[in-house]
């Protein structure tokens, strides 16, 4: 990878992480707030932190299957690789003192 994608990849990461842990301190800061009824604006947004919370939850649950199963495949294909057997004077040791 070059530089610029590792950056990338980093600076994504730290972003996601910063949005859960924001929705996950919102829900706890607020979780016993005065409520005012039907068109509380505190409960609205504690509803968004929790699909917020949900939806990367699941998409990082998908991603981790994902690399997991890229991850068994790649060991299961090097397993069951088929590599031809050529016989040669060099794959056979053979010492040509002639």
């Amino acid at each position: 990878m070059t530089i610029r994608k590792r950056l990338a990849a980093v600076i994504l990461a730290a972003l996601v992480l910063f949005a859960l842990m924001t929705s996950l301190f919102v829900i706890i800061h607020e979780a016993d707030h005065d409520c005012i009824g039907e068109n509380c604006p505190v409960c609205a947004v504690i509803s968004i932190c929790q699909s917020t919370l949900k939806t990367l939850g699941s998409v990082s649950l998908a991603v981790a299957a994902v690399f997991a199963c890229l991850r068994f495949t790649a060991s299961a294909v090097t397993v069951f690789r088929i590599t031809p057997i050529i016989k040669t004077p060099v794959s056979l040791k053979v010492r040509l003192l002639n």
